[in-house]
C-alpha cells in the first residue's frame, strides 16, 4: 500500500513541475537582424512573459562575451561592457530592446539574449541568433570578353565580375531573359582583397551559339548580381548576329545598262552643238542692224549735211551712206538665217543617226 502511495506522489511531483515550466518565465520572440549594411544602426529585440515573477536581470552576449546588462534594482539599471565591434546606444535600449550604432564587419557574430528571474527559483531562459554585417559594392557588376558580333556556331565565352563586397555577391546569368542552365556555367574562386578581406564574385558563361539564340537579330546577355534583400543590380548587353550583306540591285542595274548600249555617248554629245555655240535667234539681229543704221546717220551729222535734202534714191551722199548701211544689215540678216538652217538641218541628221543606231 505504501508503495502505491509513493507512486501517486512522484506522479503529482512530476505533474506539478512540469505546470511550473509551462506557466513559468518564457521568452516569446527574440529578434535578431539577419543582415545589417556597414555603418548603419542595428536593433537587438528579446521580448519575454515573466508569468508573475519578478524580473531580475536581461544580459546580450556576444561570441560568448557579455557586452550588456540590464538589472532593475540597480542604479542605473543599463551598463556596457566594452567589445570589439559593439557599440551600444543606452539612450535607445532598454529590457527589451537594445541598440547597436555605426556596426562595422568586427559587429558580426553569434547574439544571445538571457532573461533569468528572481529568487526564489531564479529561472533562466536563453535564445540566440546571428547576425552579419554587410559592405555593399560602390560598382556595377561588370561583364568582360564579349564581341559586338556573332555568328552560328561561334562560341561566347564572357564573365561577370562583382564589386568588392562583404559577404560575397551572388551572381547569376541570362540569356535573353532565361536563366543560364548550369552546364553553361563557369564558377571561379573569390578574390579577396584589403585588411577587412572584401571579396569579388566571378562567374563565367561559355556556350555555343545557335539560331533559337537570337531574337530579332540580337542576342542579350544579363548579368545581376543580389545579396538577400539589401542588393540588387544588373548588366545587360545586346550583341548582334551577322547578317549577310545584300547586292546593291539599282546600282548594278544601271551599270549593265550603260555597258550595252550602242550609243556612244561621248561622240552624240561632241556632235549637238553646245548651248554657247546655238545659233542666236533672229530677234536677237534686228538691235545689230538699227545699230548700223544709226552709225551711218551720225556719220551724215557730223559731215553737216541737211537731214531734210537726204533722198532715199541714194543720190545724196547721206543717202548713199543710209543704203550702204541697210545693204549691209540686210546681208548679214541672210548670212545668220542661213547659218541657222544649215546648223538645225546638221542637228536633224545627227539625231536620225543616232536613233537608226538605237533601232539596230
Amino acid at each position: 500500500m505504501f508503495g502505491h502511495l509513493n507512486l501517486l506522489a512522484a506522479l503529482f511531483f512530476i505533474g506539478t513541475l512540469k505546470d511550473f515550466s509551462v506557466t513559468g518565465l518564457r521568452l516569446t520572440e527574440v529578434r535578431i537582424p539577419m543582415y545589417v549594411i556597414k555603418g548603419s544602426v542595428a536593433q537587438l529585440e528579446c521580448l519575454y512573459d515573466l508569468d508573475g515573477e519578478a524580473l531580475y536581470s536581461v544580459k546580450w552576449y556576444k561570441d560568448g562575451n557579455e557586452f550588456y546588462r540590464y538589472v532593475p534594482r540597480d542604479m542605473p539599471p543599463a551598463q556596457t561592457f566594452l567589445l570589439p565591434g559593439v557599440n551600444v546606444d543606452l539612450h535607445n535600449s532598454s529590457d527589451a530592446i537594445v541598440t547597436l550604432r555605426n556596426v562595422n564587419l568586427q559587429s558580426a557574430g553569434r547574439f544571445r539574449c538571457e532573461v533569468s528571474g528572481e529568487a526564489p527559483s531564479f529561472q533562466t531562459v536563453t535564445e540566440h541568433g546571428d547576425m552579419i554585417v554587410v559592405c555593399l559594392p560602390h560598382e556595377e557588376p561588370k561583364i568582360t570578353g564579349g564581341r559586338p558580333r556573332y555568328q552560328i556556331g561561334d562560341y561566347v565565352r564572357v564573365n561577370c565580375t562583382a564589386g568588392s563586397s562583404k559577404p560575397a555577391i551572388k551572381l547569376s546569368w541570362q540569356v535573353n531573359g532565361e536563366p543560364v542552365e548550369q552546364q553553361k556555367l563557369r564558377k571561379y574562386d573569390n578574390i579577396v582583397s584589403g585588411r577587412e578581406g572584401l571579396e569579388k564574385s566571378v562567374l563565367g558563361l561559355y556556350f555555343r551559339v545557335e539560331q533559337h539564340h537570337f531574337r530579332n537579330g540580337d542576342m542579350k546577355l544579363k548579368c545581376i548580381a543580389e545579396l538577400s534583400t539589401l542588393y540588387w543590380r544588373s548588366n545587360e548587353e545586346s550583341v548582334e548576329g551577322d547578317r549577310p550583306q545584300k547586292a546593291p540591285v539599282l546600282e548594278s542595274r544601271e551599270t549593265v545598262f550603260a555597258s550595252n548600249s550602242r550609243a556612244d555617248p561621248v561622240q552624240a554629245s561632241s556632235t549637238a552643238p553646245s548651248p554657247t555655240t546655238a545659233a542666236p535667234p533672229l530677234a536677237l539681229l534686228l538691235p545689230v542692224a538699227l545699230a548700223v543704221v544709226l552709225a551711218a546717220l551720225a556719220q551724215g551729222i557730223a559731215n553737216e549735211i541737211d537731214i531734210d535734202k537726204i533722198s532715199m534714191d541714194g543720190t545724196a551722199p547721206g543717202g548713199k551712206a543710209i543704203a550702204k548701211g541697210a545693204r549691209q544689215a540686210s546681208e548679214l540678216l541672210a548670212d545668220r538665217e542661213e547659218e541657222i538652217r544649215r546648223t538645225r538641218a546638221g542637228k536633224s541628221a545627227t539625231q536620225l543617226e543616232n536613233m537608226a543606231l538605237t533601232a539596230r
